[in-house]
């Protein structure tokens, strides 16, 4: 990769695929005697949707690398040229959970939006870039 050249993130959602019957959407299949809890991670971003989780993660990658990277947001469920993706099926067989964060093409991630260990490894490739 070449120093002009930007780094693509791409995150592949399905938030109704896997569902509880609590009809959240969310997937995790951990909602306790207590509601919903997100494996108790007390973080305040497990409510906020996963669209509005990847347009914070590109406001943050673009203020630490400006102009190098871009993110993307899919959710294949509703997305009509997500239907032959290997991430769609992936999700949808609940191989993996969502999300998939993909960089560059590679899978990194499934299951969660690290935000700083994104961060981390772009700011990896764009030195090596």
């Amino acid at each position: 990769m070449t120093s002009s050249e930007v780094v693509q993130v791409v995150i592949y959602d399905a938030p109704t695929v896997g569902a509880s019957t609590s009809g959240c959407g969310c997937g995790c299949d951990h909602h306790g005697p207590h509601g919903h809890d997100h494996h108790e991670s007390g973080d305040p971003m497990a409510k906020v949707s996963m669209e509005f989780q990847s347009r914070a993660l590109a406001l943050t990658l673009e203020t630490a690398f400006p102009g190098r990277v871009t993110v993307e947001y899919i959710n294949v469920l509703q997305d009509p040229q997500a239907q032959g993706l290997p991430q769609t099926a992936l999700l949808c067989s609940l191989a993996y959970p969502a999300p998939l964060v993909y960089i560059n093409g590679r899978g990194r991630f499934a299951g969660d939006l690290p935000v700083e260990r994104i961060r981390e490894e772009v700011a990896r490739i764009l030195e090596t870039a």
